[in-house]
């Protein structure tokens, strides 16, 4: 969290503990602080303030546009999703359309194929919906989202956008061209567990309340609503040195292929988000990385950190047709907008060690390592 979303979540704790939907003055105090934030947020993406619904997060988000969509659809309609999205995406989209989900083709560099798209939605039945991500939660690969907004409206198809990556590391004032968008306030300072989702049309998933005009039971929490709007005014409403960052990442990568020459970068040609980079390391599973590079004080992930516990691995691993052994040796490093080239140039000497450490255990087992 950044400080001064800590220090506010820390205030309104004490002193707006109130339920903004109770009638008392206290009450009315926080709901006018709640609407304002919603306001402010709204203005930045040029949208309309009742477009705003706090929720708890995108996977939430992700959900409710789905579930609503089914409901107001044909028991015959289809969605089209790109073979990328997240578990929150997919999961839903699978559940709530059962047999009739759609996948757009892809590109090797990690990018959905965008003549491909234009292609179906000019020659077969139009789809209920469309599902395409920003960027890519675990390879950071940013995807045409713009050109995808612009082609739904011109067929009349309303356009989904998980765009939980975007806040705080790339410009996101185009989203109004998307029917729906969701945001997640961890991924750029805020407090866990809060975000939004903004567009019309989306139901609640939660029965028993009438809050969020109805689009969303259960009572409001505020002081993570606060907290996650001044983390948006720190890191989201502000310009960022994309160049500067990525050029940390880039030399990151130029280093680690001159350290580990068979290492394979995934959508390294693709316009990317600076924070991230994810890789197939030449040796040994991405666990034993994992566990070894966590003990020197650098936390590494292996894709997509919502599908690390669970079979069948990350939906890119899944949608590139990657090994079995590949998909073991996933490894995926994501910075913020504090870490410095000592930070990067600490993590490569990491690698260096765990290397040497992983080589030497190997020599004293007689378990073949992949």
């Amino acid at each position: 969290m950044t400080p001064a979303a800590r220090d506010v979540l820390h205030a309104s704790l004490d002193k707006d503990w109130a339920n903004p939907s109770s009638p008392y003055l206290s009450s009315a105090r926080v709901r006018a602080s709640m609407e304002k934030c919603r306001e402010s947020i709204a203005s930045f993406l040029r949208v309309s303030f009742d477009q705003v619904v706090f929720t708890s997060g995108a996977t939430e988000s992700n959900n409710s546009v789905f579930s609503n969509v089914a409901r107001v659809s044909s028991p015959s309609s289809r969605v089209l999703i790109s073979p990328y999205e997240h578990p929150s995406v997919s999961e839903a989209a699978n559940y709530w359309f059962s047999g009739r989900v759609d996948l757009i083709p892809y590109s090797v560099n990690g990018s959905l194929d965008i003549d491909q798209l234009a292609e179906y939605l000019n020659t077969s039945a139009k789809p209920a919906l469309v599902s395409v991500m920003a960027a890519s939660n675990e390879s950071g690969v940013i995807q045409p989202w713009r050109q995808v907004a612009t082609l739904c409206m011109n067929h009349g198809i309303p356009y989904h956008c998980d765009s939980t990556q975007l806040p705080g590391k790339e410009n996101v004032e185009d989203l109004n061209l998307c029917t729906f968008s969701v945001s997640s306030a961890h991924k750029f300072g805020g407090p866990k567990g809060v975000g939004w989702l903004v567009g019309d049309g989306a139901s609640s998933l939660l029965l028993g309340g009438a809050q969020e005009k109805g689009r969303r039971g259960g009572t409001e929490n505020f002081p993570s609503i606060v907290s996650a709007f001044s983390a948006w005014q720190s890191n989201v409403d502000r310009s960022i040195d994309s160049r500067k960052l990525s050029l940390l990442r880039d030399e990151f990568e130029k280093h680690m292929a001159t350290e580990f020459p068979s290492i394979r970068f995934i959508g390294q040609n693709s316009p990317r988000l600076w924070n991230t980079s994810l890789f197939i390391m030449p040796k040994f599973e991405n666990l034993r990385w994992v566990g070894k590079l966590d003990k020197l004080g650098f936390q590494v992930s292996t894709g997509s950190a919502c599908s690390t516990t669970k079979n069948g691995g990350s939906p890119i691993a899944q949608a590139m047709n990657l090994s079995p052994v590949d998909s073991l040796k996933l490894l995926r490093v994501s910075s913020f907008h504090h870490h410095t080239r000592e930070d990067w140039d600490g993590l490569l000497a990491a690698f260096v060690q765990v290397y040497c450490e992983l080589k030497m255990e190997l020599s004293d087992s007689s378990v073949i390592s992949i």
